[in-house]
């Protein structure tokens, strides 16, 4: 029988993983800037810009069906560490570059690499976190990733007043390769003992999607409760990739004020991620859920009807403060509810279908704000984000429902 890891060995793992976490974070958002500004100057063209966006996605659409069963079967450590060395490659090569569709091949195998790593991180967080801390950590994991939405494009903007557009992207390498370094501290945990049909792989893969289909067949509530979250993402999405155009023809706001409020956003988000990361042992994964979404999504409403800088900063900063809550809630969720042994491929069943309906709302978005105008759009996504929240309170606080949601230890402090 394995021996249980000291309070100390877990302390220390947890420090090593979360500051992982927070410098790939960073670069993650170094790398939404530089690739942005690099290949606008390489092609001097909106269109191609653009086009990053779509190559990310279908290389999400077509790798997201089958890595679950990848995902399942070996060390989700060494993966971990493999993609964080194979996305510092790809980042660091991509300066040197000059052809469209070479830097295309470059971003769709880099989309690949973060579709992997989406797949290979929570379960293995999920293994290395004891279930009384996750709540917590999760938080932490939280606070750091909105920060960096903070510090990445801040620095990035520094290094392309002051170089090439190079030097972000050569940060961005480096930060992937403290990542790896990061992952090589930590154990190996949980390690898979199933095997995979060598000579048809694909039986593997179908077998795997009815496993997962029968998961979310069993568990009714989860999918339920994910089904409504993965719209409120969707409806997300559709307003915020129209939020410059919102903060341009109806709010008036140049590209200081749109910065100045995408930046009370990411405090607002980071604050409610700290909040919570102090009080997480005091506060039940069933008001995150039932209360988190619900004012989050009320935030982003008020925020849609202002007329004002400052009243759609005070929306902002609502939605930020407990939208942080609510997702925080919805993973500690997940990892309660979803076998650690299966998160990969139940992910290859229900991620692809949430990718296609992100293409498909974001066009329509843009076909509305269009013909209606950007202001109805952005109101109408956001009453039926509040529809879908308050069904999730209705569910979420049903007595029926509640016993299978409300944790079942409580985070331990000491």
């Amino acid at each position: 029988m394995t021996e249980k890891p000291s309070r100390l060995r877990l302390n220390i793992w947890t420090s090593v993983f979360v500051s992982g976490v927070g410098v790939s974070a960073i670069g993650n958002f170094i790398y939404l800037v530089a690739i942005n500004v690099f290949v606008l100057n390489q092609t001097h063209s909106a269109s191609a810009v653009a086009g990053l966006w779509v190559v990310s996605r279908i290389a999400a659409l077509l790798v997201g069906p089958w890595v679950g069963s990848i995902a399942d079967r070996f060390s989700r450590r060494n993966q971990l560490i493999s993609v964080e060395i194979s996305r510092a490659v790809l980042v660091g090569l991509l300066p040197l570059f000059h052809h469209l569709f070479v830097i295309y091949t470059d971003v769709f195998l880099l989309g690949i690499g973060s579709t992997l790593f989406a797949s290979f991180f929570l379960p293995y967080q999920t293994l290395l976190i004891p279930e009384e801390s996750r709540k917590r950590v999760n938080s932490i994991v939280s606070m750091l990733t909105y920060s960096a939405l903070l510090t990445g494009p801040a620095i990035a903007g520094a290094l392309l007043i002051a170089g090439h557009a190079a030097m972000p992207l050569w940060l961005d390498a480096i930060s992937f390769l403290a990542s790896s370094m990061s992952f090589f501290l930590l154990p190996n945990l949980g390690l898979p003992e199933e095997p995979v049909e060598r000579s048809h792989p694909w039986r593997t893969v179908f077998t795997d999607w009815r496993t997962a289909f029968q998961f979310l067949a069993d568990n009714r509530l989860f999918t339920v409760l994910f089904s409504l979250n993965a719209l409120i993402g969707i409806f997300a999405l559709t307003a915020d990739t129209q939020e410059v155009v919102f903060a341009q023809q109806a709010l008036h706001l140049g590209q200081f004020g749109y910065g100045m409020m995408v930046t009370s956003a990411g405090v607002g988000y980071v604050s409610g991620a700290l909040l919570l990361s102090v009080v997480a042992k005091r506060v039940d994964s069933v008001w995150l859920l039932g209360v988190g979404t619900v004012l989050s999504a009320f935030g982003y409403l008020f925020y849609s009807l202002a007329h004002s800088f400052w009243s759609a900063v005070i929306g902002l900063i609502i939605l930020g403060l407990f939208g942080s809550s609510a997702n925080v809630g919805f993973t500690t969720y997940t990892q309660k509810v979803m076998p650690v042994s299966h998160m990969g491929r139940i992910d290859s069943v229900i991620g692809p279908p949430r990718q296609l309906f992100n293409i498909m709302f974001i066009l329509l978005g843009g076909i509305v704000a269009t013909g209606f105008g950007v202001r109805d759009l952005m109101v109408g996504m956001t009453i039926l984000m509040c529809v879908a929240t308050l069904l999730i309170a209705l569910v979420v606080f049903s007595p029926r429902n509640r016993s299978q949601i409300q944790d079942s230890v409580s985070d331990n402090a000491s």
